[in-house]
């Protein structure tokens, strides 16, 4: 069997591998009822609640503005197309009126919401699919597809912003549509300008693991959102068979940015938060189609491993986004259980109907390259092995996984919108909520909140310095500078580091792990100054499958060490239940919980009845505290209630 690999540049090369031989030798995965036609059926519910508001121009009306909204139509237009294409003949009238909408607003510049961009790829792959079946019209739509100019009628070009700055996701997404326009013969220009956007601007955004770092080039903002957007957009163009002069370069950072997904895919099917857009489920979308086309590509390779992992990720993908399914056919679309209209966890440009038919085109794109059951499916690195893993670039984010859990912890001292500590916990068969999933904000930047105070909160050391003030590693350090959101900070600003130390693992912790029994990971993260009154602070983690143990310590004079811990409160709809002891404190929540115990003797928990605001509604914290001391261990137990 040939394997479909990394290079040896790519610095988990060897996470990568040692997953290799355990899947294999596990075998393949017991079936998880996810095949073609089930994900067709997700993709159709979703374009059937929305055919229904569809104006008689073929443009979807937002019933909260009243209005056309971004790319709606378009995604429209793509994911019904894809669903006439397998049959759903009743579809055909609605997504050819769709498309033209969408065409008729690129070429006469009146794109909804001034965003051109995000129309080519949607509109071109309506049109592939949608021609056979209207051929008179499709001649109509050629001719108006071959009047457009890219440089005059997308935003994010260098004619526009003459900013190599802003040659972000747009550009990159605008480019992987033009591709299918000019494969299509639709373009006057050839595809050299597209090399050189490509080669210049995106390439270089590119870490050694296949990340795209969004944002300026001088400090990218780096949310893994639009890491995997980008990817996607970028996988489309060479599915389709870009072969221009940056082709090789992009297959490979591709190939190891897909690699660097199944890697950090949750046991739940979601990628990890980080930065604007976090948690909206076109993340997943994006990431079940990216995991769709590598498990193609490491079929055609011949390694059935590989493309089996793949293929349950992409399943695993379409479950996240499966499970925010309301009983109309559309999604909450951010992982909360407010109602659309109370936009809690949305950011500023969150529009409720875009963002349902952007996951529908997503999913419906994923469907098209779906191997369905060519591939067996073999379990995801999260749930067999231990790994420890941290992301290169600006990403700062360790992730930690024990066969069927997952741990995220962000690093970066100086971004208030990404604050330090461990910010997530995921677990096999729990909520995903419940951890919590993802820490709160020190500024709410992009996002909104229906209800609660925006104050940071994750697991996180604490202390109390000599002049009776309360501390948190959640707060971070002043960068020394005002916090630009678009732009975000650069993680030199304000000073400050950070050391990440790996345990080296015994043989027979390895041996564990390979039994995919009492695995374990052992690591300790220190972070210095400038933070108040202390110089450092550093944290160890032990994770097992059935107990992580935390230890906090602090060097510098200070009346006592603390931890701060966020409990899961309120999804919006159903509330948690937190009980309290001497020594603990426990989160009920949809049937499981989490509780956190302190382990030193003398130890009291503050438990503070502040709602605070986060994507996933609303946290609660407690506060261990030891006196008189430097360090503090406590451990955190997950499981069925």
């Amino acid at each position: 069997m040939s394997s479909y690999t990394a290079t040896a540049t790519y610095p988990w090369h060897t996470e990568l591998e040692q997953y290799r031989t355990l899947a294999a030798e596990a075998g393949p995965a017991p079936a998880d009822g996810w095949n073609r036609e089930r994900k067709l059926a997700l993709v159709q519910q979703i374009v059937n609640a929305y055919t229904k508001i569809q104006d008689m121009n073929g443009a979807i009306i937002d019933p909260y503005s009243g209005i056309e909204r971004y790319y709606s139509t378009p995604a429209y237009a793509m994911a019904a197309a894809v669903l006439v294409d397998v049959g759903h003949m009743e579809l055909l009238d609605s997504a050819s009126a769709a498309l033209s909408q969408s065409i008729d607003a690129v070429v006469n510049g009146s794109a909804p919401d001034n965003h051109p961009d995000f129309f080519p790829v949607l509109m071109m792959r309506a049109y592939m699919l949608l021609r056979p079946h209207r051929p008179e019209q499709a001649a109509i739509w050629a001719e108006a597809l071959q009047t457009i100019d890219p440089e005059s009628d997308y935003v994010f070009t260098m004619s526009k912003m003459n900013n190599a700055n802003r040659m972000i996701n747009w550009n990159a997404i605008m480019i992987s549509g033009e591709y299918l326009r000019w494969s299509e013969q639709l373009a006057s220009e050839d595809k050299a300008w597209m090399d050189r956007y490509l080669g210049a601007y995106h390439l270089p955004r590119f870490t050694a693991l296949g990340l795209y770092q969004d944002g300026p080039l001088d400090r990218p903002n780096c949310p893994f959102s639009y890491d995997i957007a980008t990817r996607y957009h970028l996988e489309v163009m060479l599915d389709a068979g870009y072969e221009g002069k940056v082709a090789d370069a992009l297959r490979e950072r591709l190939r190891h940015g897909a690699f660097s997904s199944l890697l950090m895919l949750s046991p739940l099917g979601e990628i990890p938060p980080r930065g604007r857009s976090s948690q909206h489920q076109w993340n997943e979308a994006a990431a079940a189609y990216v995991c769709s086309v590598h498990a193609k590509l490491a079929l055609q390779a011949g390694d059935s491993v590989i493309a089996g992992a793949f293929a349950r990720a992409a399943n695993r993908c379409f479950e996240a986004v499966e499970r925010w399914l309301m009983p109309d056919g559309r999604l909450k679309i951010v992982r909360n259980e407010y109602a659309p209209e109370n936009r809690h966890g949305y950011e500023i440009y969150t529009n409720h109907t875009c963002y349902n038919l952007w996951t529908a085109a997503a999913l419906a794109h994923a469907c098209l390259c779906d191997p369905d059951e060519d591939i067996a499916p073999f379990y995801l690195p999260s749930e067999i092995g231990s790994r420890v893993l941290r992301a290169d670039g600006w990403f700062e984010t360790i992730l930690s996984s024990v066969p069927g859990q997952q741990m995220v912890l962000h690093t970066a001292l100086n971004d208030p919108y990404t604050i330090p500590g461990l910010v997530r916990i995921q677990q096999a068969g729990l909520p995903g909520l419940i951890g919590p999933s993802a820490a709160s904000h020190m500024q709410a930047g992009f996002t909104e909140f229906a209800e609660g105070v925006v104050r940071p909160l994750s697991y996180c050391p604490a202390w109390k310095t000599i002049d009776g003030v309360w501390h948190s590693l959640a707060e971070g350090i002043p960068s020394g500078s005002d916090y630009d959101r678009d732009a975000g900070i650069n993680p030199a600003s304000g000073g400050g580091s950070i050391v990440c130390k790996l345990e080296a693992q015994r043989a027979e912790m390895v041996e564990a792990s390979r039994l995919n029994n009492n695995a374990e990971n052992a690591f300790e993260i220190t972070w210095t100054g400038p933070l108040p009154g202390i110089q450092s602070v550093s944290t160890r983690y032990v994770q097992r499958a059935d107990e992580l143990t935390v230890t906090y310590e602090v060097e510098g004079e200070i009346e006592a060490v603390g931890a701060l811990i966020p409990l899961m409160f309120c999804d919006g709809e159903e509330q948690a239940v937190i009980t309290q002891t001497e020594q603990s404190v426990r989160t009920v929540y949809r049937g499981a919980y989490v509780e956190s115990t302190v382990q030193d003797a003398g130890a009291v928990i503050q438990l503070d009845q502040q709602e605070v605001a986060s994507r996933n509604g609303l946290l609660k914290q407690a506060r261990m505290e030891v006196y008189g001391a430097q360090q503090l261990t406590f451990t955190v137990r997950l499981g069925l209630n």
